[in-house]
């Protein structure tokens, strides 16, 4: 007959006797079992003597003796399951836990044992052993030709005839097929719509360059006749309507309506974003030191691969991520990022995302310029692992960034790293080296390049003291090779035009023609330095390749428009004004929208005046063609 009973826990107090405590239950066989290997004396390493005994136990062997048995004895329940259903019911199994300080030294001697391969060195240890940097069949630097000359020249480099034919047709054959039997209103911008012509385009694209300069709250106000805001760079080349009519018809790639497959909907900008991606190299090899990052497009848009980061300025839009010549800022290769399509085409399948990235953004490079080798990878602790940093090493590229403490295969000391007197604490395994500085707050970096040496650097405190620090030589080359990627920033969040949208591949058109008219700039400055002589500020630059986009073009005007210089001289000729009706709108003279009840509209306008303004009939239209203040 089985009889219940309790089984004995055994629990160390501090310096008191072991005491038996009430857990579950057991046979009485079990019990059995259980004292018949306990009542001989068993030998134990934990040096710990136990008062009511003079024996000595171990605490590992009694933990796996009783799972033994608990787990014997749970088989012969089920098995009796059905005959003693009443005493089974209500048993709980349990883990044991020994709560014994010499017990809990096992996990530091198995994280001891994982980390062994980490060897704690010194600042005065050598320098590992570096790959030679060889430039390939291109030497590094610019590539472009003597007479490349003008910032147009420049553009053109990237922004090619052969890519502005092809936009153009594709924006005229778009506008086609969207008004091919459209009933347009009378008043519809769509009336006069007229195709795009390749000079036409050019000037397009030097009045989006333009408006980044000077950004104003939306594209209407850069028209706008008030005198606070009034430009005539662009009434003088384009009308409103005009601009308006190729900015939404502008189309880059036509698609199948019926196919809905999610990667041919990326043809609307990647055929785009491909081609100027195969441009960059062409014109420009990197140096030794090179870097990846990435970059946000401000976008919220509904599209299935937009990105949230809230540690981020930028916390919703598109990422694209880069690689970027870490002397000049020069974008050497481009990677937009659709979510999982993108993801699908990346190398290594078998490594994790943060790591194939960089893995492929450098193949890509390599492919680009065959026979080059030795380059140094900067990388922010987003994309810096070990794992990378073996993989670079096989393909005889050096690794250098910050990196997060919990990052895998990392030694488990560097996560609460203890400095004492000093201010670097590093490990390293093989080539690779792990350093903790402790500053104003601790930064971990991790290098296959340097050692853990230190160089005093001068750094200025507020007030203007001068103190001296001792900085890792890590730390100074990651922040003077990734200050490249700042550059970049730098310039695109200068001078860039990004309005809002509503079509995602407009956001990736236009960080493309920044990126476009940032590389040329780089070269500009470049050819310039070569020639000794001094190149114009980028905002100089900026305004020298507008007018030179712009060239000779000026939108023509209607016959009203050109026999008069100003509005108010035909508003004021005391000739014949045509009334008809269209939709409704604000009257020109007495509404005030300003006031509490002041917005009066009518559907009634003047024909024969330029900019079409609604008015009242009678008095409202009498002030406006009679009076030059004709507002109330």
């Amino acid at each position: 007959m089985a009889i219940r009973v309790s089984y004995l826990k055994l629990v160390r107090d501090r310096g008191s006797d072991c005491v038996f405590g009430v857990s579950s239950s057991l046979t009485v066989v079990a019990i059995g079992t259980l004292l018949s290997k306990l009542s001989s004396p068993i030998s134990m390493e934990c040096g710990n003597e136990i008062s009511s005994s003079e024996d000595e136990f171990d605490f590992s062997l009694l933990n796996d003796e009783i799972t033994s048995i608990h787990k014997t004895f749970d088989d012969k329940v089920y098995e009796s399951s059905e005959e003693d259903n009443d005493e089974v019911r209500g048993v709980k199994k349990r883990k044991i836990r020994i709560t014994d300080s010499e017990c809990e030294s096992d996990s530091d001697t198995a994280e001891e044992t994982e980390s062994s391969e980490w060897i704690w060195c010194t600042e005065s240890e050598e320098t590992p052993p570096r790959v030679q940097f060889v430039q390939g069949e291109k030497p590094a630097g610019s590539q472009i030709s003597s007479n490349v000359k003008e910032p147009i020249d420049f553009l053109k480099l990237f922004f090619t005839d052969e890519l502005i034919n092809e936009i153009v047709r594709e924006t005229n054959n778009y506008a086609a097929k969207k008004l091919e039997g459209r009933t347009l209103s009378s008043n519809s911008i769509w009336r006069s719509w007229h195709d795009v012509t390749k000079e036409e385009f050019w000037a397009f694209i030097g009045v989006i360059i333009n408006m980044g300069t000077m950004p104003l709250a939306n594209l209407q106000e850069y028209w706008s006749r008030n005198n606070v805001s009034y430009v005539p760079f662009y009434s003088d080349t384009f009308t409103r309507d005009r601009f308006s009519q190729i900015f939404w018809m502008l189309h880059l790639k036509t698609i199948s309506t019926q196919n809905t497959n999610p990667r041919t909907r990326l043809q609307l900008v990647s055929c785009f974003l491909d081609y100027i991606n195969s441009k960059f190299l062409d014109y420009f090899t990197p140096g030794e030191q090179i870097c990846v990052n990435e970059s946000t497009i401000k976008f919220k848009g509904r599209v299935s691969f937009v990105t949230y980061n809230p540690n981020k300025p930028t916390r919703w839009g598109i990422r694209l991520y880069t690689i970027a010549d870490s002397n000049t800022g020069y974008i050497c290769g481009i990677l937009p990022c659709y979510g999982a399509l993108t993801t699908k085409q990346l190398i290594r399948p078998d490594l994790p995302v943060s790591t194939r990235i960089p893995l492929h953004l450098y193949k890509m490079l390599l492919d680009k310029i065959p026979g080059t080798q030795g380059h140094h990878m900067f990388t922010d602790r987003y994309y810096t692992s070990y794992i990378l940093a073996q993989e670079l090493r096989k393909m005889k590229c050096h690794l250098t960034g910050t990196i997060l403490t919990n990052t895998k295969d990392l030694p488990k000391v560097i996560r609460k790293p203890k400095f004492h007197k000093k201010s670097t604490v590093a490990y390293r395994k093989d080539n690779t080296l792990i350093l903790a500085w402790k500053d104003e707050r601790i930064v971990t970096s991790l290098t296959t390049w340097n050692n853990a040496g230190i160089t005093p650097v001068k750094r200025i405190l507020r007030g203007g003291v001068e103190v001296t620090i001792k900085k890792p030589n890590v730390v100074i080359n990651y922040v003077k090779y990734m200050d490249g990627v700042n550059r970049t920033d730098q310039y695109t969040s200068t001078y860039c035009f990004l309005k809002k949208s509503l079509k995602w591949w407009r956001k990736l058109f236009f960080w493309g023609l920044e990126i476009c008219s940032i590389n040329s700039y780089i070269l500009y400055k470049l050819e310039k330095k070569q020639r000794n002589e001094r190149p114009l500020s980028h905002l100089r630059y900026v305004k020298i390749l507008v007018d030179q986009l712009r060239g000779d073009f000026r939108q023509n005007r209607d016959r009203v428009s050109a026999s008069t210089s100003t509005f108010d001289e035909i508003r004021l000729n005391e000739k014949l004004h045509i009334i008809l009706t269209g939709t409704k709108k604000d009257c020109k003279v007495c509404s005030q929208r300003s006031k509490p009840g002041g917005r009066h509209e009518t559907r009634y306008y003047c024909d024969t005046c330029p900019d079409k303004p609604r008015m009242h009939l009678g008095d409202c239209f009498m002030k406006y063609h009679t009076k030059n203040k004709y507002r109330a």
